[in-house]
């Protein structure tokens, strides 16, 4: 890992992902700052 960052790799298309995150374009790559109260990095397997 490259300064401690971890990497998950979406199992769907890039249309997919941007509905995920609310958006109605396509999105190819996303990065999580600050998670807040959200439980996303929660739910992210631990094996990576």
């Amino acid at each position: 890992m490259l300064a401690k960052v971890g990497v998950h790799h979406y199992n769907g298309n890039n249309v997919d992902l941007g509905t995920a995150c609310g958006k109605y374009f396509r999105v190819s790559c996303l990065s999580i700052v600050d998670p807040g109260d959200s439980d996303i990095i929660k739910a992210l397997p631990s094996d990576q």
